[in-house]
């Protein structure tokens, strides 16, 4: 919930209300042996968030929202824009970045902080020296669509003992699905993605009932795998920030 206080500072706040976000009050959580804990933001003791619900609605909306609201503060957009390499002073400082266009042109961009927010394999946090793995954390993530699963007013995580499902209503009647397994198995899926989510879903007995009338809307899309870190999330002239910065995992933190 306290993102909307971010959003709000932004100015984009009421156009993602409008847009037909879902409103979660919280997170339904179910273990192996089937005990189930429902954790709801408004019943933390003690605090207050800017709102009592989180908001949740898919990239392709919310992205579209924030590049317009970064125009609009002025921000100068550059798309089809690939970096490929930071600038340095002659004491090591970043100055800008080297980055190749739609068309094969080299620009030279020069700034005087650069941020990699480049997500899991970010190609700042390499040039950086910065990137790291974590062992630990070797999972892959097939993520997708439906329309027509019955959500209530929470997401959910079904933690199984090879993997966990993640489920969040996204608005506009359709469900984010992500079946998150460790990367041994991940080989498991290849060639068919689809067919292995909707096989391991088949297979858990408490929650396949209600795929049964649900149709698959969007390809299931492959990520990972989500061992990625930073040694440090800084160097003189740079930063980076989410993904690029430090993975967030649901469980792990």
């Amino acid at each position: 919930p306290q993102a909307s206080r971010i959003l709000d500072a932004m100015g984009v706040l009421e156009q993602i209300e409008q847009s037909g976000a879902a409103h979660l009050a919280g997170m339904r959580v179910r273990a192996p042996n089937g005990s189930t804990f429902h954790g709801r933001f408004a019943d933390v003791d003690g605090f207050r968030g800017y709102r009592d619900r989180g908001l949740a609605l898919r990239r392709t909306i919310l992205d579209n929202l924030l590049l317009d609201r970064a125009r609009a503060a002025g921000a100068v957009v550059r798309e089809g824009v690939r970096v490929t390499a930071l600038r340095r002073d002659p004491s090591g400082r970043v100055t800008g970045v080297d980055a190749i266009d739609a068309s094969g042109k080299t620009q030279m961009l020069s700034a005087s902080v650069v941020v990699g927010a480049d997500g899991l394999r970010s190609v700042v946090a390499r040039r950086l020296d910065l990137a790291a793995t974590r062992l630990a954390q070797r999972r892959m993530a097939f993520v997708t669509h439906f329309a027509g699963i019955e959500m209530g007013d929470s997401g959910e995580m079904h933690v199984e003992r090879d993997g966990y499902l993640g489920l969040a209503d996204v608005g506009g009647g359709m469900t984010n699905v992500a079946v998150v397994i460790p990367r041994t198995r991940a080989r498991e899926a290849s060639g068919d993605p689809a067919a292995f989510v909707e096989a391991w879903i088949a297979r858990r007995r408490h929650v396949a009932p209600r795929f049964a009338k649900a149709v698959r809307v969007t390809p299931v899309l492959a990520t990972g795998p989500f061992a990625s870190a930073a040694r440090r999330a800084w160097a003189p002239g740079a930063a980076l920030v989410g993904d690029a910065a430090d993975f967030y995992d649901p469980f792990t933190g």
